[in-house]
């Protein structure tokens, strides 16, 4: 989690105004091949969401670093192309970030970080006090292995977290809201967010460049998109629909700490438990993508899974 080369993601004086806190924006300086041969696997780890805060029902904040910690010592064990961390790394406060950024120097894997929603919070709160003030930068991006694709979408791209110098975005966001909340939808809620025009674009334009190369492909996101919940991206069907027409294996997220499952045509949709929930369980998992079987391998409470899918006949 070092910074040693600016993220492409930040603009000078975002990575300035954030410090060590732009680790969080660096892409994972990924192998030149997968480490096990042309089977794929990787590390999930979902809401540690620390802060030096007392326990509120089932969330022991404080508890969270010690289980960070030990999760990354097995992941650390195990032969893995990556570890992405679906979100909320904290729960709340600037300072929370310096003892986690300090577990995760540990983890000796190329690392993916998705920012969450309560990492949003945070983030846009000290960038909107900088003078001038600045926006909450968008982190969405794509990183890969030979044969394989990976696309890190950003939900917090059209949501309340954004702040006044991201111009028109928190204004589409309170619309959007709004029409979710008469049209009474589930994910009608303010902690939730939504992925933009722009960033569609950008989506639609990987898969296609990824059906041309015969590439896999894997999306990562912290707010699921099915089952219906009150977790769920603002435009959650919007996604499920372009990732099912592109054949996108899974969808791997976070923010709903009770997991959750889904497959939609081709396509698993997997949402992983939140680390900060219980005393002491510890929920986290490696993935391993074999041809067309997916095998979730889930630690603590997590659930495993093994996935298999038809190939496409030409």
């Amino acid at each position: 989690m070092t910074v040693i080369t600016s993220s492409p993601l930040l603009s000078q004086a975002q990575e300035r105004a954030l410090g060590n806190v732009s680790a969080l924006y660096q892409l994972p300086d990924m192998h030149d091949a997968a480490v096990s041969g042309v089977r794929l696997r990787f590390g999930l780890i979902a809401d540690p969401q620390y802060a030096d805060a007392d326990v509120q029902k089932e969330r022991h904040y404080r508890n969270s670093l010690n289980k960070l910690a030990t999760a990354i010592n097995e992941l650390n064990d195990l032969k893995l192309d990556f570890v992405v961390t679906l979100g909320d790394l904290v729960d709340r406060d600037w300072s929370s970030y310096q003892a986690v950024l300090a577990r995760y120097e540990a983890l000796r894997h190329p690392h993916a970080v998705l920012i969450g929603n309560h990492d949003a919070q945070v983030i846009s709160q000290h960038l909107a006090a900088q003078s001038p003030a600045l926006g909450l930068p968008k982190s969405y991006y794509q990183f890969s292995l030979p044969g394989y694709r990976f696309l890190v979408i950003d939900g917090n791209d059209v949501s309340l977290y954004c702040n006044h110098a991201n111009g028109e975005d928190r204004q589409l966001a309170e619309f959007m809201l709004d029409e979710l909340t008469e049209c009474q939808q589930s994910q009608a809620q303010p902690w939730n967010g939504a992925v933009g025009r722009k960033q569609l674009e950008w989506i639609e334009l990987n898969l296609k460049q990824a059906r041309a190369q015969g590439e896999t492909v894997l999306v990562f996101g912290h707010y699921p998109l099915t089952p219906v919940n009150t977790h769920n991206l603002w435009n959650c069907e919007t996604l499920v629909e372009l990732l099912c027409r592109y054949n996108v294996r899974a969808y791997f997220a976070g923010h709903d700490h009770r997991g959750g499952y889904d497959r939609v045509e081709n396509t698993d949709f997997i949402t992983l438990k939140g680390m900060v929930d219980g005393e002491s369980s510890l929920p986290f998992s490696s993935v391993t993508l074999n041809g067309e079987v997916l095998t979730i391998t889930g630690y603590g409470p997590e659930v495993s899974r093994v996935l298999s899918r038809q190939v496409e006949s030409l």
